[in-house]
Order: structure tokens, then C-alpha cells, then sequence
């Protein structure tokens, strides 16, 4: 494309008035991450019409780039921008996943949170007897899944995520409450096997492959967790019985401590309450390590 010619003959920089539309939200929001400004407040402040600030944060909250309080309304900073603002190399952990998968003997697994998704951007062995979780395997960011990523986040962030269930019975937000009570007490969300989990696991990755979530999205997850209990809580894993489990994962945060990648690892297969527990630990200390190698290459470019 040409650029325009002004009036002394120089190129003029072309601009997209939509685009910066957004990054006046988007900057305005940053100068403040921790206040949370109303639709008018941003509206008047940026003089953007308000049916078009509305879209603009409408379409930015649902891609969790920013937050809306449900109690003021107001808008702020995201979590999803974080790990936006920081790619991930996709092997740039791999010695790391060796380590474990050699470890554990079973496939290990490094998700990247990419807007309201998660994908698998980086794989050591194969599951045979599960699904196909390699890299570009995409899971959108919606209860009752992913529950690593939201444990311990703020209320609000763990209200939104349980929202996207619509209105889930008072059982059901009983339990999503307490299993992210226990995922963050114990450092890692198990995925129970079962032919329900196979299934909405497949159907939840094709629609997510445009890497939007939306509302046949949700029914399926609501679908899947009123039919199936999620994770595991105390007094359901003990004793000697052997319990059928998809996997088990860890996560990793940044320095300001959101949860930007997770490690997991996929058995596919019946564990005792010690294994997993075992199985546990040791994908805690590879997310760990991969943690502190994180924090260390942002420092070191920062300082760059």
C-alpha cells in the first residue's frame, strides 16, 4: 500500500482510527492497573462515542485482555495481557520437560495462556491411551477446566471464570468453589478420566479453534460438569483404591504472580492416592524450576 503524500511531498504515516481507538483504552487502563474506571469515565475521558467504547470493551473483556468488576462495573487490566506481553519461546522449556517425563514415565505437557485459551505449545512423549495432546492442541479458558490457572487468582477473576457457566446450580458452585480452594492449597488440578472427559475434551478443542470461546462453548462445559464430578477433593482421594486419572497440572506464574503457562503431566491411567500425590510433586517442582527460569530471562531482558 502507498503511503499518503502531504502537502510538502513528504509520506504521511498511515493510521487506523479504530485501531488506535483501542490502544487509547488499552493505555489509559494501564496508567492505573488496579483502579477500575466505568464505560462513561473512558467514554468521556478518550471522547469515544459510548455504543463505540462499549463494543470496544465488550470485545476486550472477553478475550480477558481487560476485567469487568460485576459489582461497579468498571473496567481493568487484564490477566491475558501479561502472557501476551511475554511469548514463549515454544521449546524454551524443553530440558525441562525431558526432566520430568523421565521422571515419571508418562507424557508431559507445557500449556500457554493465549487470550481465553490455553495451547499446548510444546510436548515430550505420547499418550496412547488418551487424547492426542500435542503442540497446537488449544483448550478454551472456561470452568470447570483450566482450574490451575484460576485457583489463585483474585475473587473476581475466579467469578468471572465460574460466570461462564451462565447459572450453574448451588451444588455445582459449591463444588467448582471448593476444588479451587483445594487446587490452590495443593499446588495442582487433577483431570479425572472417564469417556465423558475423552468426548467434551474433543469437542471443546474443535471449538476452540478459532481461539474465541462462546456460548455453545459454555453449555458444553456447563453440560460436562453437571454430569461429571470435577477434580478430586480430599476425602475422595485416599485409601489404597486406585482412581482413573487424565492428568495432573501444575502452574507457572509471572513476576507480578499471574498464572501465564502450566506443566502438566497426561497418565491416562488408574493411580493411587500416593502416586498421584507423587505425580503431584513432581510436576510442581518442574513448574517450579521452569518459574524461576522464567522470572530470570525477563529480568535479564529487562535489563537489556
Amino acid at each position: 500500500m502507498t503511503a499518503p503524500i502531504g502537502g510538502d511531498g513528504t509520506a504521511r504515516p498511515v493510521s487506523s482510527p479504530p485501531t488506535e481507538r483501542v490502544m487509547r483504552i488499552l493505555e489509559l487502563l494501564a496508567t492505573d492497573p488496579e483502579r477500575h474506571c466505568t464505560l462513561s469515565e473512558i467514554s468521556q475521558t478518550l471522547d469515544i462515542s459510548h455504543g463505540t467504547c462499549h463494543a470496544i470493551l465488550t470485545t476486550l473483556a472477553n478475550r480477558q485482555w481487560i476485567v469487568r468488576d460485576r459489582h461497579s462495573g468498571g473496567y481493568s487490566w487484564g490477566p491475558a495481557l501479561a502472557a501476551l506481553a511475554r511469548p514463549v519461546n515454544k521449546q524454551a522449556y524443553r530440558p525441562e520437560l525431558q526432566r520430568l517425563f523421565a521422571a515419571v514415565g508418562r507424557q508431559v505437557i507445557l500449556g500457554v495462556r493465549q487470550g481465553a485459551t490455553v495451547v499446548v505449545t510444546d510436548a515430550v512423549g505420547e499418550s496412547i491411551a488418551g487424547l492426542r495432546l500435542g503442540p497446537g492442541f488449544r483448550m478454551p479458558l472456561v470452568a470447570p477446566f483450566c482450574r490451575e490457572f484460576i485457583a489463585g487468582a483474585s475473587g473476581q477473576v475466579k467469578r468471572d471464570w465460574l460466570s461462564g457457566l451462565g447459572a450453574p446450580s448451588p451444588r455445582l458452585r459449591r463444588r467448582l468453589t471448593a476444588v479451587l480452594d483445594e487446587v490452590g492449597g495443593r499446588g495442582y488440578a487433577i483431570d479425572r478420566m472417564s469417556r465423558e472427559y475423552v468426548r467434551v475434551y474433543s469437542a471443546l478443542q474443535a471449538l476452540a479453534a478459532d481461539g474465541e470461546p462462546d456460548e455453545i462453548t459454555a453449555r458444553v462445559a456447563t453440560a460436562f460438569a453437571d454430569l461429571t464430578e470435577v477434580d478430586y477433593l480430599p476425602d475422595e482421594l485416599a485409601g489404597t483404591a486406585a482412581h482413573p486419572i487424565a492428568s495432573v497440572s501444575a502452574p507457572v506464574r509471572d513476576l507480578d504472580g499471574t498464572v501465564a503457562m502450566s506443566v502438566g503431566v497426561a497418565p491416562f491411567a488408574a493411580l493411587t492416592a500416593t502416586e498421584v500425590a507423587d505425580l503431584g510433586a513432581a510436576v510442581r517442582e518442574a513448574a517450579a524450576r521452569i518459574q524461576a527460569q522464567s522470572a530470570a530471562r525477563t529480568e535479564s531482558e529487562e535489563n537489556t
